[in-house]
């Protein structure tokens, strides 16, 4: 098989295109085997890449020289990185693991460091499915991870970056909706309680879903919005894109198809069992469907539930484009701080760079997303800097003014230069100097690309 993926990566995104629309119509067994050998980790990727097979979650982490560490160590890694990436692969909900695109990780690990010093683990997260598993089981497991990572392990959100393509994009948005507001949401386990991998038989009802903070910033690639198939861009892009028609019906039946439990324990599932679901659709087999890519039929409300910083990933000849942009800019309209980067090509092209055939979109796309997380994070270290002088000066001007109800006599121009502590100035120096510092750092990066990109390629759409 690894002739088969060496042969792969030398053939031209055109046929790799016709492979991947053949590879997505097969029933899931079949197509996980394929696909699953053709993105195998390759022996340089192997360092990186340390498994996890727990009750809380399945997957791997991912990170420099990660593979022989211990757990502990891994823990210790985790907390001294500048950056958290909770990642969740896609697939269609039926095929693909966390290691699928080695290369597209590898790549964000190396250049945040060398663009910007940041050191970066990846929370690559697996989740049950479909046909075995079918909605909620996945998302469960998504938000299980999650929460595993904010509240057992304690990593700060301000350092956390979501990211997810296609419908690992899907599973993100669903795990941020419900993690904002849980009250709307129960959790349904099947009769045994052995759904997942886990074994416990207290699984289920007790685990209720926490209300989880925000990431720092979200990174949509491709993202699947809704089940439907009518857009203009599904009518335009088909003849190009590799999701055809038929593979949307497939994820409709193998995804959305209810009062199929699971087969037991899955070696390739995840962890926990049963799932969250509306009350309101419980029972309902056509809700489901309305319920898990419904998000992208509400209005208003996006910015409660979103972090403040999305990027979005989508191709110009892609059948979900137009969806997908719909989704966007109501997001934009309610307040998100969100930024789409559109080229012409087919679906999922930033993590399956098979398909793509000018690597200078590549090259923009790399340096787009490492320019978004590094904003995202120290905006976030910024303004909890701002907000943690501010409570240590009100907390100064409360013991002031105690002092002054003492000795009224008390100069108010003394008082004041009592207020800001020596510790304080140099600390609001210290902000100001790393904004400065931070301004000049990313136009000279800026700069830099744009010196690098050559006029005859054409360049992407920013919204």
């Amino acid at each position: 098989m690894d002739s088969v993926r060496t042969a792969l990566k030398k053939l031209p995104p055109s046929t790799v295109i016709k492979v991947l629309r053949k590879t997505f119509a097969m029933p899931a067994k079949p197509a996980r085997l394929l696909l699953d050998d053709i993105t195998k980790p390759r022996s340089c990727h192997k360092p990186y890449i340390r498994k996890v097979k727990s009750p809380e979650w399945n997957g791997c982490w991912i990170g420099e020289k990660v593979a022989n560490l211990d757990d502990m160590q891994i823990m210790e890694r985790v907390e001294r990185a500048d950056v958290v990436i909770f990642n969740v692969h896609g697939g269609g909900f039926r095929i693909g693991k966390p290691t699928m695109y080695m290369d597209t990780y590898v790549g964000w690990i190396d250049q945040l460091k060398k663009a910007y010093g940041l050191t970066v683990m990846i929370m690559s997260v697996h989740y049950r499915l479909a046909p075995e598993f079918h909605y909620p089981s996945p998302v469960e497991d998504v938000v299980h991870a999650y929460e595993h990572l904010i509240s057992d392990l304690g990593v700060n959100p301000h350092k956390v970056i979501c990211t997810g393509d296609s419908a690992g994009a899907s599973l993100v948005l669903e795990m941020l909706f419900i993690t904002h507001d849980p009250s709307m949401f129960e959790i349904v386990t099947d009769e045994d309680g052995m759904q997942g991998g886990g074994d416990d038989e207290d699984d289920g009802m007790d685990d209720l879903v926490q209300e989880l903070p925000r990431p720092a910033g979200t990174v949509l690639i491709s993202p699947i919005v809704t089940d439907e198939s009518t857009s203009q861009s599904w009518k335009e892009n088909v003849k190009y894109d590799y999701i055809s028609q038929y593979t949307a019906k497939v994820i409709r039946r193998d995804y959305f198809e209810v009062g199929v439990k699971g087969k037991g324990n899955d070696a390739d599932g995840g962890a926990g069992g049963g799932g969250a679901v509306p009350s309101s659709v419980q029972g309902d087999s056509t809700a489901h469907s309305k319920n898990v890519l419904g998000i992208a039929k509400l209005q208003s409300g996006f910015q409660a539930f979103l972090s403040t910083h999305v990027l979005m990933y989508i191709g110009n000849l892609e059948v979900l484009r137009d969806d997908a942009l719909e989704f966007a800019q109501k997001c934009k309209n309610d307040g998100v701080k969100w930024t789409t980067v559109a080229e012409d090509s087919v679906h999922d092209w930033f993590c399956v760079r098979e398909v793509v055939k000018d690597k200078k979109i590549l090259e923009r796309a790399d340096a787009h997303f490492v320019n978004f997380v590094y904003k995202a994070i120290t905006e976030h270290r910024n303004m909890q800097s701002i907000v943690d002088l501010t409570m240590r000066r009100r907390t100064s001007d409360v013991l002031h003014t105690v002092d002054e109800l003492d000795d009224e006599e008390d100069d108010d121009e003394d008082a004041f230069h009592e207020t800001m502590t020596v510790d304080e100035l140099g600390g609001t120096l210290d902000n100001l100097r790393i904004s400065a510092a931070t301004t000049v750092r990313q136009n000279s990066i800026l700069s830099s690309h744009s010196k690098h990109s050559s006029s005859k390629y054409a360049p992407p759409y920013y919204f």
